[in-house]
């Protein structure tokens, strides 16, 4: 067989944002922050909005923010208080954003911001580790996908390259993290009309997750996040095609002390005692998880400001 064209990679390597990220400048300066009364008075609106007073409340929002450069601090602050940390509340945040009617002025730095606490997430040195940080980083990953493939828009490669995405987690032992926000992602297109199976975009990236999921070892709660997209997607596993690319293009991953699988010391396969699918947690030897304690996800969300 082939050899590989990507030699070994350290389990746990930084990931480079330069190849996944391109866009994303996490050196930019902090929005300036409105008056106290202009930030009160947005957070007493959106903490009240409802879907029965959702004119209104948007009204008022708009007439507050009639300042076009108080819409970045709304932005990051929607993102980092409300979406990263409230996904039951997604569809009501769209339609408040719809109700606003600001269009891409406030569209396009809301986008930012999200691009910005994902990567600063997938840079995290604990995202393998805190199931609050994976909370954050699948929150953000669910909005991704219904602001973007179920509106029938794209997730730009330049933005966010989930194929090399999915590709580097693998090498690097971040699978934990990386399948279920890529699974969040692409979860939003169900509702599309574009990107929806048989669309070859989807389809490339449903491959490489096939090819994953049948890694020898890999944890079935990371497997469990593909069948549930499957699922969702109106597709059984047998009808994606399995992908061919971890051999040409990524470097095969230590498996030993790996927290995406579960592998003893001299074994190839999985080892006894495999998770079933949605349980959370790390093998023997490996690192251990750290639970997600009241108000952890809250907690974590301040690291991605």
């Amino acid at each position: 067989a082939a050899a590989p064209l990507r030699g070994p990679v350290a389990l746990g390597a930084p990931l480079d944002l330069s190849e996944l990220m391109p866009t994303v400048d996490l050196s930019a300066p902090a929005p300036a922050d409105p008056p106290e009364a202009v930030r009160d008075r947005c957070h007493f609106l959106i903490n009240n909005i409802s879907s029965a007073n959702l004119e209104p409340k948007a009204e008022e929002l708009r007439r507050v923010l009639a300042d076009p450069a108080h819409l970045p601090w709304l932005a990051g602050y929607l993102v980092v208080k409300r979406i990263s940390t409230q996904p039951n509340f997604h569809g009501l945040y769209l339609a408040m954003l719809d109700k606003l009617g600001l269009g891409e002025r406030l569209g396009a730095p809301l986008l930012a911001a999200v691009y910005r606490s994902v990567a600063r997430l997938l840079l995290s040195p604990k995202i393998v580790t805190s199931t609050a940080e994976r909370s954050l980083l699948k929150n953000l990953g669910s909005w991704l996908g219904q602001a973007t493939l179920a509106r029938d828009r794209p997730v730009l490669q330049r933005a966010l390259d989930l194929r090399a995405l999915l590709l580097r987690g693998y090498e690097t032992g971040r699978l934990i993290a990386v399948v279920p926000f890529a699974a969040k992602v692409l979860g939003g297109a169900q509702g599309s009309q574009v990107f929806r199976p048989p669309n070859p975009w989807l389809m490339g990236l449903l491959a490489v997750l096939r090819e994953l999921y049948d890694v020898d070892g890999l944890k079935m709660n990371i497997k469990f996040e593909v069948e549930v997209l499957c699922k969702a997607l109106g597709l059984s596993l047998g009808e994606v095609p399995k992908g061919r690319v971890l051999r040409r293009e990524a470097a095969a991953p230590q498996k030993l002390k790996n927290p995406d699988f579960m592998v003893k010391a001299g074994h190839e396969g999985p080892a006894s005692g495999a998770r079933t699918p949605g349980e959370e947690g790390s093998a023997p030897g490996t690192p251990g998880e750290t639970p997600t304690k009241p108000g952890g996800v809250e907690a974590a969300a301040a690291a991605i400001a």
